[in-house]
């Protein structure tokens, strides 16, 4: 488990480090692992951005090996927001026929099916507030993913021969939920493509990374066999055998290793020693309008997210500040409700802001 442990935080960090604010995670493990990376997973997405723990139902069908334990039916999924401007677009499900029967049981004099509102104020005002079945987008998914279709049979044309694919539906379900169309989706375990073919059936770009030699081969098949089979794939995916240029220097992201742990004191640093690293970090600029001074002394520490707004004793979530800035944003703003003051007041340097588009 310690070793496993080991293998998934260096991938995780590095997912971390990529992925946009606007970003999400889905890790999905079983519960044998589970509890040990929920802990791994708080202290690099931090507790405040944990969204949901999914439960998934794996198995569609009966098990008759109950011998020494109840029969393994689910998985679970760990849902991660990067920041609290992370994209989520809520999944509808449709109404089941014992739910219409059950709500939807009156019928007014047009023939449509409608049911009464059980909002307190209007039991007690006596109103009769009708929701119409034809009108009602749907009841939301909750974190209990049970319906059929979302496994994957023994018998499914899915089924490519990996031990630990999943369903097509699955996928579908978290990119719809987590991105909009043109985004891009990174699977970094993408042997048997289900993520490529869901993402490409959804119009989301995608990047796919997998040790195994077989899984471009793999990823081609399926996209002919599920996407499209008269497109050129040969020529459309771009398959690289070695490492892309990194474009941070090279340099390990080592500030988010500096991660808040509950019951943990942390190393305490000085002020001239954050500002030491923050100015290798981003160099002698002002994060909150672009601003390059002739001297650093000009530059002071302050944090991105104020500690009123649930903001992190961390070095990631520091940065440099001018005086007029550090003044104007105090400990109400956030750094991108500055941004979007400093935009208004026509003080930002835009040709900085645009070009660092990661201070967004």
């Amino acid at each position: 488990m310690g070793a496993y442990l080991c293998f998934m935080a260096v991938r995780v960090l590095e997912m971390h480090r990529v992925l946009k604010d606007t970003g999400s995670i889905y890790l999905h493990c079983d519960p044998t692992a589970s509890h040990y990376l929920k802990a791994m997973m708080d202290a690099i997405f931090g507790r405040e951005n944990f969204r949901n723990e999914i439960v998934w139902r794996k198995y569609a069908g009966r098990k008759n090996n109950a011998k020494h334990k109840f029969t393994t039916q689910h998985d679970l999924i760990f849902f991660y927001g990067k920041s609290t401007d992370a994209t989520f677009n809520g999944v509808m499900m449709p109404h089941s026929e014992k739910e219409i029967n059950s709500e939807y049981k009156y019928v007014d004099e047009e023939g449509r099916r409608y049911r009464k509102s059980r909002g307190r104020t209007y039991q007690l005002k006596g109103i009769e507030k009708r929701i119409y079945l034809d009108e009602s987008p749907g009841r939301a998914a909750g974190s209990l993913w049970v319906e059929d279709g979302l496994q994957l049979n023994t018998s499914s044309n899915e089924r490519t021969g990996y031990p630990s694919q999943k369903p097509l539906a699955l996928y579908k379900r978290m990119i719809e939920a987590s991105s909009n169309e043109g985004d891009i989706v990174l699977d970094p375990f993408a042997g048997c493509a289900t993520t490529s073919v869901a993402a490409e059936q959804l119009g989301r770009n995608w990047i796919g990374i997998d040790i195994n030699e077989e899984a471009e081969e793999v990823i081609r098949e399926r996209l002919e066999r599920e996407v499209n089979a008269s497109m050129a794939w040969n020529d459309i995916l771009k398959v690289l055998d070695t490492a892309p240029d990194r474009t941070d220097d090279g340099k390990f992201a080592a500030p988010e290793l500096i991660l808040e742990s509950p019951g943990a004191q942390q190393p305490k640093m000085s002020t001239a020693e954050v500002k030491a690293q923050l100015l290798d970090m981003d160099g002698p600029v002002c994060i909150g309008c672009g601003w390059e001074p002739h001297h650093v002394d000009y530059l002071q520490v302050d944090h991105r997210k104020p500690k009123d707004k649930k903001g992190r004793e961390v070095i990631t979530n520091f940065g440099l500040l001018c005086g007029p800035c550090n003044l104007k944003k105090g400990k109400k703003w956030t750094l991108k409700e500055l941004h979007e003051k400093r935009i208004a007041e026509g003080r930002m340097n835009m040709k900085w802001y645009e070009e660092d588009g990661k201070w967004k």
